[in-house]
């Protein structure tokens, strides 16, 4: 896992933004993705296909600038990494 780290008026490290490393062979829960979250990079739309608090299998991670897409097992489509943590 990745942090970002920014100071606040204490001079005490707060965590701004959590990044996780996902590989391939990974299992992952499904937490949900907003619009903006599917419509960034052109991610598959999880919609009536991926149901909220399941776990699937990472088959291939695709890395990009600004996003990561995750392939699942047994599932089409390519999702935002974002939308899922690791378990």
């Amino acid at each position: 896992m990745i942090h970002l780290w920014e100071a606040n008026s204490k001079y005490q490290k707060i965590s701004i933004l959590t990044m996780e490393n996902f590989r391939a062979g990974n299992n992952v829960k499904f937490i949900g993705c907003s619009k903006e979250q599917i419509a960034w990079g052109n991610n598959s739309d999880p919609t009536g296909i991926l149901i909220v608090g399941d776990k699937y299998y990472v088959e291939h991670v695709e890395i990009h600038s600004q996003h990561t897409k995750l392939t699942l097992r047994g599932v089409s489509g390519k999702f935002n990494s974002v939308c899922f943590e690791k378990v």
